[in-house]
């Protein structure tokens, strides 16, 4: 897999920076996260119920066409599937391992192939834990704490009445995050933490546009709703692609944003302006 390298706290989001007891030094593998989009903590469950699974589903795949990418911790369960649905979907994602970012220390060690997929797709791993750090009970709250400050918001698909899940949607009120919480049938033992939260004021979750509205993402006046299967766009052309539609930027500020080499960025620049999706005025990329 790719090396792991110091994640420079300059390219940080700012949100993660106020949340208790910011990291004081970060790890990562892969490229750096786009700040330019909105990003999703997705948590639930290691025992889900089918219901969870097909929820998870259709939700992070309605999202495939906007700005918007998946965070979760590669454990069992929702975690993982909200991973791979993302990766289906040429959603980026960040996995926040309770470990260090070595192949012989990822936890679950079931879970390296997924972490390999993670990183051959443009998106990246991050752990406040030595590469060589292996998990213990007590790292996996203390990881939660960065997914959650890492997040825009929090979407909690399934929980039971003492679920570990709610830890992190604890920790997500305390941060003043937006929580999401999908509803679920009064009789479902994995539905009680769920619907307990949007009693006490989440946002229910009915669809994809609920997420979209907290996000703050138009749907239909959203440029970044175009039909991009269309033109067959790789992770890192949908990344520029959707940095640019935040704001207008030269290739330089998007080399030192995305952490990309300016010969990619000038031969991917080159690509969506083929494809008529950018243009480049006066030393500015900007949406076509």
């Amino acid at each position: 897999m790719s090396e792991i390298r110091i994640y420079k706290s300059k390219n940080w989001p700012q949100r993660l920076l106020e949340i208790p007891k910011p990291p004081k030094k970060l790890w990562i593998r892969g490229q750096n996260p786009n700040l330019a989009i909105k990003w999703l903590c997705v948590v639930g469950p290691r025992k889900h119920s089918e219901y969870g699974k097909e929820v998870c589903q259709k939700l992070i795949s309605d999202l495939a066409k906007y700005p918007v990418g998946i965070i979760s911790g590669l454990a069992f369960g929702i975690d993982s599937m909200a991973h791979q649905i993302a990766l289906e979907n040429n959603l980026p994602t960040i996995s926040f391992p309770g470990s260090g970012l070595n192949d012989s220390s990822i936890y679950p060690k079931t879970h390296l192939k997924l972490a390999e997929e993670i990183l051959e797709k443009n998106s990246c791993l991050i752990s406040e834990f030595a590469p060589d750090f292996q998990a213990t009970h007590w790292a996996f709250p203390q990881r939660n704490r960065l997914m959650v400050g890492f997040a825009h918001a929090v979407l909690v698909i399934e929980a039971g009445e003492k679920s570990g899940t709610l830890i992190t949607a604890n920790m997500a009120i305390d941060y003043n995050k937006e929580i999401l919480a999908v509803p679920g049938s009064i009789f479902s033992s994995m539905s009680i933490g769920t619907n307990n939260l949007i009693k006490q004021g989440a946002v229910p979750v009915r669809n994809f546009e609920d997420i979209l509205e907290v996000l703050n993402i138009e749907k239909n006046n959203c440029s970044n709703t175009l039909d991009l299967e269309k033109f067959n766009l790789s992770a890192l052309e949908k990344k520029i692609l959707f940095s640019i539609n935040e704001k207008t930027q030269t290739k330089n500020e998007l080399c030192e944003n995305l952490d990309v080499s300016i010969g990619d960025i000038n031969q991917i620049i080159t690509s969506l302006e083929l494809k008529g999706l950018l243009v480049e005025r006066e030393g500015k990329i900007c949406q076509k």
